[in-house]
């Protein structure tokens, strides 16, 4: 977001965090029906009071994040069309490309096609990050969510399992 913000545009956003986190807190132990059906009409209603296009484009960012939370849990078939439109909308940040990565991973156990745009998340993500500088432990933080992510889609043992075929070692 940008750092100048009017104060009264500065004022929206919070307000719109705030719905957002009371939103979050009474949908804990909700069905993922529920979760999506509360922040579909969360969005119907903020998208109805933002006043820019930047204001529009990032709250449907960030609930489109929210959605992408509450739907990890379940099946890649609902998780899917919010991770088409996070892709179309784009991602608010880095940390949120990761969080997506890690989200996928959870939501495509047992799909083969959630798997293969998993692995597909996060080799863009590590493409992205590969040549910046980073902070010794800030870069062994993020190997170890996306090795997390890996393992949770069932990616860890197929690109293992891949190196030793074309004669590398697995990555340790």
């Amino acid at each position: 977001m940008p750092r100048n913000l009017k104060q009264e545009q500065e004022q929206r956003f919070m307000h719109w965090a705030q719905a957002r986190d009371r939103l979050a807190l009474s949908l804990q132990g909700a069905s993922i029906p529920e979760k999506v059906r509360a922040y579909r009409k969360l969005e119907k209603q903020i998208l109805q009071e933002t006043r820019t296009a930047f204001e529009k484009q990032e709250m449907q960012r960030r609930l489109t994040e929210d959605l992408l939370m509450a739907t990890s849990a379940g099946p890649w078939r609902g998780f899917s069309p919010y991770l088409r439109r996070m892709e179309q909308l784009g991602y608010s940040s880095m940390d949120c490309r990761l969080l997506v990565c890690a989200w996928a991973a959870q939501a495509s156990r047992g799909s083969p096609t959630g798997a293969r745009k998993t692995a597909a998340l996060i080799a863009a993500f590590e493409r992205r990050v590969g040549s910046r500088k980073l902070h010794p432990e800030l870069r062994k933080q993020l190997d170890e969510v996306l090795m997390r992510a890996r393992r949770l889609a069932g990616l860890a043992l197929a690109n293992v399992s891949e190196g030793r075929a074309r004669g590398r070692r697995s990555p340790k």
